[in-house]
């Protein structure tokens, strides 16, 4: 075959190509969507970008998640989404390409993509049963079965021959031209002469014989044949495109004469049907050639308008499920964001001291000593923010040397004693000088004053537990050492957090905290039990990931200002930040310039040992590069230690230092 006739079929190739990997995102794109409709059924959680995200989550290792945090810091859940995205859109195309090919084994491809959004939807700590796998399930069923159709209109009308073992439509059947030209022009390859009685002639491309044609209209058919055979004689170059129209439409006519040939020979002379033979249906047809037969028949013209017109439609049809379910979801959360707004927090038995006055420095760029709650920084696995009526709420205790097991609701937090109180929270996977750590106005009931009612006693007074496993709504389980909680420290069960219920994003409507441990032992949000237990008994899931079981918080310190790299004019500048070391407080705060000697830096007000401290230097800046560090020292005498630790697994260490330019 020449180079000349080998470039169409090519370019042929391509655009199949092409158009399956749009059919792939196409079917990819309604897969997901009507898993979002079936999920708003069941519930937001089962949804299959939610499912595998979690799936992803739970089986990250440690450092690649400290990674993504410290790269992506509260986006990383964003981040994850996305990237699940494009990899199903890389998978979807392929899949796609494939299915122009294989169409079968491309829709058996979006099935076992179905099948992994099952399985994770039903391994999750939250799920609620095999009912989680229904929307990956449904949106599997709806993308294959697209797939499949539009991989077949992407094949389009010569496709179907081949699939019978079949010449093409427009094949000739013969040995010589009709005409010299003709001959001159194409010479066909040698085949078998077709042998057909003498009273009938051959339908164009089918060597199947003409029958009940009169004289004048075989004659018509044979001068038709030659003009078509000069013409391709004139035109050895054709585009694909036009041998594919001229292909659909011989293959329409060759089938109008085969059913109006078939009827005749299916009918008797008196035009009573024959037995066991249907109207109008060739004998001894394959079922796909039948089927296939009708959907070239389908509405649209030739076959990409067929296909752009199928695209087009489940395009439209997919975008409608997605948005409904996305507005069923939102719609969940309808009765969780009214209860939040109805309630009234009842004043507490016993406010947080009032802060000193001394206690906020007047420095620009300096962190504030209240953190806002927006600002508040966000550090968990839930790619699906919980939203829970806080009217439906309950918190079960049980375990291990718990002598009156108890139930309680959302009202019955209210109607007890709460305290109010100044909490720095900190978040294990904070870097050295990063942003996880914020001051919180925390409202809540004390949580050793709770489990001292349910019969608890702590280990050093002979309890039989050591570890209070606290489980959230959407499976997470925390681990907190029970003498820690029941020390005397400010251990709450928080309700409120800045005179305000606490937001969804940060675990309404109850979470704990537990002033001197990191939050990934002690800050359970949307928090739904507690079990008394033991640390040999169980691991929580982070311990699980290889992070420490006991994790109380390390003395650090953080320069606010100047930032990083920042350009400055030569004169006084005033370095400033903070620094904390709950349950120890900070006594000291140093600062050292360059290489020189340490300089006692000022501190602000203490307001509790729980919270953390300001910090300012005074600096007169001359030319050039600067390195500036900090140190503090707690109120054991501890001194911070310059040696630098990563996060995993028990929180990082090391001096803070930035670097800056004086012009």
């Amino acid at each position: 075959m020449s180079e000349e006739r080998k470039v169409p079929g090519r370019q042929a190739r391509r655009r199949r190509s092409a158009l399956g990997a749009l059919s792939g995102v196409l079917a990819g794109y309604a897969s997901l969507a009507v898993a979002e409709l079936v999920s708003a059924a069941v519930r937001p959680e089962a949804g299959p970008v939610v499912a595998v995200g979690g799936a992803a989550i739970d089986r990250t290792p440690a450092p690649v998640k400290d990674w993504a945090i410290r790269t992506f810091g509260t986006q990383d859940k964003l981040v994850l989404q996305l990237g699940i995205l494009l990899v199903l859109v890389l998978i979807a195309l392929a899949l796609g390409v494939f299915a122009a090919h294989h169409r079968r084994v491309g829709a058996a491809g979006v099935s076992l993509f179905g099948v992994v959004g099952a399985f994770a939807a039903t391994e999750r700590p939250d799920s609620t049963g095999f009912v989680d796998a229904l929307p990956s399930l449904v949106g599997a069923v709806v993308g294959a079965g697209l797939l499949y159709v539009l991989a077949g209109a992407v094949r389009g009308a010569p496709e179907r021959s081949a699939v019978a073992g079949q010449e093409p439509a427009n094949a000739e059947v013969g040995t010589e031209p009709v005409n010299a030209e003709a001959g001159a022009a194409r010479t066909p390859a040698p085949r078998t002469a077709v042998h057909l009685p003498v009273t009938a002639t051959t339908t164009r491309g089918t060597g199947r014989p003409e029958v009940g044609r009169n004289p004048a209209e075989r004659q018509q058919t044979h001068d038709t044949q030659q003009t078509d055979r000069a013409e391709q004689a004139d035109e050895p170059e054709r585009t694909e495109q036009t041998e594919q129209t001229e292909q659909t439409e011989q293959t329409e006519q060759t089938e109008q004469t085969d059913e109006n040939a078939q009827a005749q020979e299916d009918t008797r002379p008196d035009g009573e049907q024959l037995p066991n033979q249907r109207p109008n249906q060739p004998p001894n047809q394959p079922l796909n050639q039948r089927l296939s037969r009708r959907l070239n028949r389908w509405p649209g013209g030739s076959p990409r308008r067929r296909f752009l017109t199928l695209a087009a439609g489940s395009a439209v049809a997919a975008t409608a499920a997605g948005a409904l379910g996305r507005s069923l979801n939102g719609s969940r959360g309808a009765g969780a964001i009214a209860s939040r707004a109805r309630i009234v927090l009842p004043a507490p038995v016993s406010h947080a001291p009032p802060v000193p006055r001394a206690a906020r420095l007047a420095v620009k760029g300096i962190s504030p000593f209240l953190t806002p709650g927006k600002d508040l920084y966000r550090v968990d696995t839930a790619l699906v923010v919980p939203k829970i009526d806080a009217g439906q709420w309950r918190l079960r205790i049980h375990g291990k040397g718990v002598t009156r097991p108890v139930t309680l609701g959302f009202d019955d937090l209210l109607r007890r004693d709460l305290i109010e109180r100044h909490i720095t929270l900190t978040c294990v996977s904070n870097e050295v000088g990063g942003p996880y750590t914020g001051n919180i106005r925390w409202l809540g009931v004390r949580l050793a004053d709770l489990l001292a009612e349910c019969g608890v006693r702590p280990p050093s007074k002979g309890g039989p537990a050591d570890q209070l496993v606290a489980r959230s709504v959407d499976g997470m389980t925390l681990g907190s050492p029970v003498e820690d909680v029941m020390d005397g420290r400010d251990a709450l069960l928080a309700i409120g957090m800045n005179g305000e219920p606490l937001t969804f994003d940060h675990g309404f409507p109850v979470r704990m905290v537990v002033p001197g441990l990191y939050g990934y032992v002690s800050a359970c949000k949307w928090l739904q039990e507690l079990e008394l237990t033991t640390f040999e008994d169980f691991d929580p899931y982070w311990v699980r990931r290889d992070w420490a079981r006991r994790a109380p918080i390390k003395t650090a310190s953080r320069i606010d200002t100047p930032k990083p790299l920042a350009r400055l004019e030569p004169g006084p500048v005033t370095i400033a930040g903070v620094a904390w070391a709950q349950r120890r407080g900070i006594e000291r705060v140093e600062v050292r310039i360059d290489d020189g000697p340490w300089q006692d830096a000022r501190l602000a007000a203490e307001d509790t040992r729980d919270t953390w401290r300001q910090w300012s230097l005074s600096w007169q800046a001359g030319p050039g590069n600067h390195s500036l560090t900090v140190r503090a020292t707690d109120g054991t005498g501890q001194v911070q230690t310059s040696r630098r630790a990563k996060t995993v697994p028990d929180g990082a260490s090391g001096h803070h230092s930035v670097v800056i330019t004086v012009d």
